[in-house]
């Protein structure tokens, strides 16, 4: 196994999405069109590219920054689902092989629970402390839903009709501009800045659009009233998962029941697409189990240097 250790990982893009196919616990969070991207816009620190390869085919992918004296994941702080990406027959030593490398401490989360990052040992001498991150509110699909939610689905479709709302359409990544205004003005009508408060979101956001898109793992769902945008959630799809990343809503149609119009078609078309489940990612707000989701642990590893190996 050769470990090459990195500043950049723009030079690995083919090769990263060869491996992100391979690996079949990779999600959208995983790809370089998610990750290129945010690391342009979230460049803080320095970063550390963990490279292994198996006679010269790139196995194992680790992109890390390091931050606050600690080496985090790309993608921590704004990503649901965090991790690495290998080969499905990587041998769990050569990630334990790869991190001595580094000889700093490494703070993972919001990490699934078969990740290969959990179950390589510790090397040798070094700390290792787990436990659980922040869960996720997961669909199983096809949906079983309750009879109360299919008559709220109905009454709001029903309802949006009647005030000349659209049938839900599919938009282009162009579009990602018009989702953050209307995401903003929702959380601004709360008396809150909202995400994109934040330029850097924004600006990352409307580039990876464009390579998700390219990709086949967009799906930026709409609705219109008056030819205007009055709702917009954007969802990943990637390895028959649907992944529900963020959404904006009109505050002057708030009692049209929007949001659940667009949930409820986006759900309908990960069906259609013989998804598996449909992901409502973090948080725990109370609609998301109105649709029937279950809370699924993602977990946390702190791994650092001990004492025998510092000294």
């Amino acid at each position: 196994m050769q470990i090459e250790i990195l500043n950049e990982a723009e030079s690995l893009e083919e090769e990263w999405w060869a491996l992100w196919r391979r690996d079949p616990c990779a999600t959208p969070f995983q790809s370089p069109a998610w990750l290129l991207p945010w690391r342009r816009h979230f460049n803080d620190g320095e970063s550390v590219v963990l490279a292994l390869r198996q006679d010269g085919q790139l196995v194992g992918l680790i992109p890390l920054m390091r931050l606050d004296g600690r080496l985090l994941l790309w993608g921590a702080g704004t990503s649901d689902w965090l991790g690495g990406l290998f080969d499905p027959d990587i041998e769990p030593d050569a990630i334990a092989s790869a991190l001595l490398q580094i000889e700093e401490p490494v703070d993972l989360f919001q990490l699934p629970e078969n990740s290969p990052l959990l179950r390589s040992p510790a090397p040798e001498g070094w700390d290792d402390r787990r436990g659980l991150s922040e869960s996720c509110a997961i669909l199983s699909l096809p949906a079983q839903l309750s009879p109360n939610m299919r008559q709220n689905l109905r009454y709001y479709s029903r309802r949006a009709a009647r005030s000349g709302v659209s049938e839900p359409a599919e938009l282009g990544s162009d579009y990602v501009k018009c989702l953050a205004d209307l995401h903003t003005r929702r959380w601004q009508n709360r008396q809150e800045p909202g995400v994109f408060a934040d330029p850097r979101l924004l600006a990352w956001q409307q580039e990876a659009a464009v390579l998700l898109e390219q990709a086949g793992l967009l799906r930026l769902y709409s609705l219109r009233r008056a030819g205007h945008i009055v709702a917009a959630i954007c969802v990943l799809w990637g390895k028959e998962r649907a992944f529900y990343y963020i959404g904006g809503f009109d505050p002057e149609h708030a009692n049209l029941g929007l949001g659940t119009v667009l949930v409820g078609h986006a759900i309908a078309e990960a069906e259609h697409g013989n998804l598996t489940n449909f992901d409502f990612l973090r948080g725990r707000e109370e609609y998301k189990y109105r649709w029937g989701a279950a809370d699924s642990p993602t977990h946390a590893r702190y791994l650092a240097p001990g004492a025998q190996r510092a000294a």
